[in-house]
């Protein structure tokens, strides 16, 4: 995965930690444009939202697509830092991101992080 090109979007994807990510509408989706409620909280009502670091890169370190609960992992560089991110994107929900611990990131994603950075 090309570094530079790295993503991490998803239909009305939260963010996971402000202090660390801006969130941008990539597309909306539906008339939402017309929509009441849409003015009121000044976002669309369903759109395709990406999280974009406010500093350092992204680099993305694969899927897991078995289980109940499949999901892609990003780890996050900032200076001598990482801080990884779990992207759940259900079909017919909302996509979720969640930084979680080291501890909780499977092993192939950490050897893919290793790869990508050595």
């Amino acid at each position: 995965m090309d570094i530079e090109e790295c993503v991490v979007c998803g239909w009305e994807l939260n963010n996971p930690d402000p202090d660390l990510f801006d969130l941008q509408i990539v597309e909306i989706i539906g008339s939402c444009l017309e929509c009441a409620h849409c003015k009121e909280c000044g976002l669309p009502c369903e759109s395709m939202r990406r999280l974009r670091p406010r500093e350092g890169r992204f680099i993305g370190l694969g899927q897991e697509t078995e289980g109940d609960n499949p999901g892609s992992y990003f780890a996050l560089l900032i200076r001598d830092e990482v801080k990884f991110i779990r992207l759940t994107s259900p079909e017919s929900y909302w996509a979720t991101a969640a930084c979680i611990p080291h501890e909780h990131v499977p092993p192939w994603a950490l050897s893919q992080l290793e790869r990508e950075i050595f």
